[in-house]
């Protein structure tokens, strides 16, 4: 079984690639990187319910702010929440379109870090990518006929409290109208052999009802299928790889019957066993280790994505 799954993501490797370079939809790898740093150097690691976590939900949501979101139009809110041990923690949502009739769509990282660790990977570069796609869609898009919520989420690293804060906010309709939900999480490549983008996912619907996947049979579903199209639409490779992967903010979700994956680069090593990068919760975690070319194509497959599913 271990060889046959060794030649099975060797053979992932082979149609996914590397990260591409071009962007289709614009998106800047620079911006990526500088958001990144930012977060990683001038606040550095953020863990639930600190001064720290906080301080990267102001500067988030001063950034959301200067791009023209606003609470005063309902396409920006700030909502705190109680996390581990009862401490407070706050999730940002930046939504466009507000109030549009259709399905609604999120796109969603976290913010927080473990603690010592400045997170580059976990997941300031993913935070980094949201910022550049509300800069992409902004508060309001005529080509997207749907709600289109961006997820700004706090205390991940502990229970994805944040994540189930969301989801338990949501009355029974908005819940059905949740079509798919994209995760990110180490969606920044770091350099070198071996890293391949790839979708984690838990379950999704067949035949009209949910359900779930298993690690020998992992479960294709509307958002990583979506995904994998605008990936070999757009980069003429793929299909990306589908592993049945939990350990993120789409858990919630699988549990409360959104389809949803989580798309992040990962590395294949001299095993053949896809691993997370070394520096994975680590003070090591740090941007200079980092190709922010791949949080551009991890971005443009989720444009894609959206695209493909509310797009005129």
């Amino acid at each position: 079984m271990k060889r046959l799954l060794c030649h099975m993501l060797a053979l992932c490797l082979l149609l996914a690639g590397c990260a591409p370079s071009k962007s289709p939809h614009g998106l800047d790898a620079a911006r990526i990187q500088a958001d990144t740093e930012y977060l990683c150097r001038e606040i550095g690691d953020r863990p639930t319910g600190t001064e720290k976590e906080s301080a990267a939900c102001d500067w988030l949501e001063k950034q959301l702010t200067e791009m023209g979101f606003s609470s005063q139009t309902g396409s920006l809110a700030r909502v705190p929440f109680p996390g581990l041990f009862e401490l407070t923690s706050e999730n940002l949502i930046a939504t466009c379109n507000p109030g549009a009739e259709g399905p609604i769509l999120c796109v969603m990282a976290h913010y927080d870090s473990v603690e010592g660790s400045p997170g580059a990977r976990d997941n300031a570069s993913s935070v980094a990518v949201l910022l550049e796609l509300a800069r992409y869609l902004g508060p309001a898009r005529e080509d997207l006929q749907g709600e289109i919520r961006l997820l700004f989420l706090g205390s991940e690293e502990n229970g994805y409290h944040g994540a189930s804060a969301y989801v338990k906010g949501l009355s029974e309709a908005e819940r059905k109208r949740h079509l798919a939900v994209f995760n990110m999480e180490n969606s920044a490549a770091s350099p070198g052999e071996g890293a391949i983008l790839t979708c984690g996912t838990l379950g999704g619907i067949t035949d009209g009802t949910y359900q779930e996947g298993n690690f020998l049979e992992p479960m294709p579903n509307l958002a990583s299928r979506t995904l994998s199209q605008a990936y070999e639409a757009h980069y003429g490779r793929g299909p990306l790889p589908v592993f049945h992967r939990g350990m993120s903010d789409h858990v919630i979700f699988h549990e409360a019957g959104i389809e949803a994956a989580n798309i992040s680069w990962r590395f294949l090593d001299s095993d053949g066993l896809m691993t997370v990068p070394p520096e994975y919760h680590l003070p090591s975690d740090v941007p200079e280790t980092m190709d922010f070319e791949g949080g551009a194509v991890t971005g443009e497959c989720i444009i894609g994505a959206l695209e493909a599913l509310v797009g005129q």
